[in-house]
């Protein structure tokens, strides 16, 4: 190329070269760029004149040339890195300040980002250069996002082909987070993203009514329940299926997010008594794995039914007991992570039990509107249960001990309408 090069200026910043392609030779330019850290630390870039004449590629180059020294004046980025190395890079950063215990930075963010970003926003915009990303990409978002299990099958049943409102809503601001980032550290120079993904009405929290978690309970305590495997006696499936009884209790009676109960030690777990004598559990939740947005609470009180399905279930495991163990976890101590596909079977299972002593069945899985319960639904029903069949519940000291605030419960939960206030109207 060195015999090809016809110099467009005198200090040689910008030269002309061909490329013999299949529609003909083209020219070429060859920009010199004095910040290289505006153009991916590369000292030159070379790009297409889209032309056969030299005078028209001489007066593009020329006028391409005047833009970069524009670029470079107002500290702008030229040629930068794509979505996908921003992503990358960001997430490197943020590992290692969350690996020093830097301030603001936690696991459940980590976990949010790789789930919500790298899974669906690489894919999106991946081989997009950072300095090309606009408004109208994240506008756009919703429309890709929403077909996009469409087009590619899932290979498990547990991915939502629709998402909810709520999970666009995050994974538009995690990834506007990633852009800030990318701007504050010169890979994007553009203007910062504002666009803002409006939901809709927001509906009350899903939880289970007081006949659902009665025939719940009740189905868990058969040998209906346990009896599983060819033979009856499947003792992995067994075990599963008693922690899952006991995770269930324990979620119903304490209030804590899913993310939470996940990262729960031995170690974490207090039992105790009030002075009358009433038995309760103590949880702490370490600064690492907390998940409440408010910050509040870093200790969980669980009632007397999350005392016992926690002592139950030292009393009948035999593995992984020692105060570094997960408490939910499978028998190689690897936590579980939300038993979203044990839950559902046991919904399902619930749903066609009838108790010998009568009665019809009781649809489990679904609220009153058809959506499917999940295990998130075990806090909305502590919340619920609280508010509506304690005797003068406590506002503060609930969203103290979920961890929210009072304003998401008054918002969340306003049909919640305690028995007192029902007795005070009939």
């Amino acid at each position: 190329m060195k015999d090809n090069l016809i110099p467009v200026d005198e200090e040689r910043k910008v030269v002309l070269y061909t490329r013999n392609l299949k529609q003909g030779k083209t020219y070429y330019a060859r920009f010199r760029i004095a910040r290289t850290e505006l153009a991916n630390n590369q000292p030159y870039i070379r790009e297409s004149m889209k032309t056969p004449d030299v005078e028209v590629a001489r007066n593009r180059a020329m006028q391409r040339f005047a833009e970069l020294t524009v670029l470079q004046n107002n500290n702008m980025v030229i040629r930068g890195k794509t979505v996908a190395q921003g992503i990358k890079d960001f997430l490197k950063e943020y590992q290692l300040r969350l690996n020093d215990g830097w301030d603001g930075y936690s696991i459940y963010m980590l976990r949010i980002y790789r789930k919500h970003v790298e899974k669906y926003w690489v894919p999106y915009l991946g081989e997009t250069k950072l300095a090309l990303v606009s408004e109208s990409h994240f506008r756009d978002y919703e429309k890709w996002r929403r077909g996009y299990w469409i087009r590619n099958k899932p290979n498990h049943g547990n991915v939502k082909l629709n998402p909810a409102p709520r999970t666009l809503q995050l994974e538009i601001n995690s990834m506007k987070s990633v852009m800030r980032w990318c701007r504050e550290n010169g890979y994007y120079s553009g203007e910062p993203i504002s666009f803002v993904f409006k939901l809709g009405k927001r509906n009350p929290r899903k939880a289970f009514t007081r006949q659902q978690y009665r025939r719940i309970t009740q189905y868990l305590r058969t040998n209906n329940w346990l009896i599983v495997g060819k033979h009856g006696n499947d003792t992995k499936v067994i075990r599963h299926r008693r922690m899952l009884r006991e995770y269930f209790l324990f979620a119903c009676n304490i209030g804590m997010r899913v993310g939470e109960m996940r990262q729960i030690r031995w170690r974490d777990v207090a039992f105790d008594k009030t002075e009358s004598g009433k038995r309760f559990v103590r949880v702490q939740v370490s600064e690492r794995t907390k998940v409440g947005k408010s910050g509040k609470g870093m200790e969980r009180i669980g009632r007397y039914s999350a005392f016992r399905a926690l002592e139950r279930m030292k009393e009948w495991r035999e593995d992984n007991l020692l105060s570094d163990d997960y408490v939910f976890c499978s028998p190689d101590g690897k936590p579980i992570q939300d038993f979203r596909e044990g839950f559902n079977t046991m919904l399902k299972l619930t749903s066609r039990w009838v108790p010998k002593s009568g009665g019809e069945p009781i649809d489990c899985e679904y609220d009153t509107n058809g959506v499917k319960m999940t295990p998130y639904c075990c806090r909305h029903t502590y919340i619920t249960f609280q508010l509506r069949f304690r005797k003068n519940p406590d506002v503060y000291a609930l969203a103290e001990n979920c961890a929210t605030s009072i304003a998401m419960i008054e918002q969340y939960y306003s049909d919640a309408k305690s028995e007192d206030f029902v007795e005070r109207l009939i």
